[in-house]
């Protein structure tokens, strides 16, 4: 099972080993190695994903652009297992930002402008990689879920992912494996279990 930290600064990120996304999904071989680390603060969840991939693709600039098609970095969290409701963040080197939240693939609902704000979407592109990071603040969730509190032994469901639709850079791998035979990452029923601690 995936392990939350629940930290009190940003410093103690650098202590922290970040998971790496293994499996490779739907004929992709090979795909650019991505790693992330996911935290806990007091009031907001943090996600911080690194891609060793030169000159990724981005042509989208603008948040709720479809950076699937670019070389995209991809979150998806059910933060209330119990629930059908996911979110999805997904991101180009950019910092382009398609965020949105429903309970299937097609009935998405998007954030507004104000919470899109509020995420603080960060990227960085250097060299040979290139870093996104995602701020998610309690209060954001707390519209959707209603009141919440997290606190060590709670558990979350999520999956991190790599993707490009575009032909000449197509590819698609996940943390943890997508048993279907058509490509979607909007499968909440193949997401990890994570426990905060």
């Amino acid at each position: 099972m995936m392990k939350i930290k629940i930290l009190k600064n940003k410093e103690e990120l650098n202590n922290l080993a970040p998971l790496e996304i293994t499996h490779l999904l739907w004929g992709t071989n090979p795909s650019p190695v991505l790693t992330f680390i996911l935290v806990l603060f007091q009031r907001m969840d943090y996600v911080r994903m690194v891609c060793e991939e030169k000159d990724p693709l981005r042509t989208y600039t603008e948040d709720f652009d479809p950076v699937y098609r670019d070389s995209a970095m991809e979150a998806f969290f059910q933060f209330i297992p119990e629930q059908e409701v996911y979110l999805n963040f997904e991101v180009n080197a950019n910092g382009a930002l398609l965020a949105a939240y429903g309970p299937s693939r097609v009935y998405r609902s998007y954030f507004s402008k104000e919470d899109m704000a509020m995420f603080q979407c960060l990227t960085e592109i250097e060299e040979d990689r290139w870093t996104a990071s995602i701020r998610i603040p309690l209060s954001v969730l707390e519209h959707i879920y209603g009141a919440l509190s997290f606190k060590a032994g709670d558990t979350i469901s999520c999956n991190f992912y790599k993707i490009s639709e575009t032909k000449d850079v197509e590819h698609y791998a996940a943390y943890a494996p997508i048993l279907s035979s058509t490509p979607s990452f909007h499968l909440p029923e193949y997401f990890a279990s994570a426990i905060l601690e």
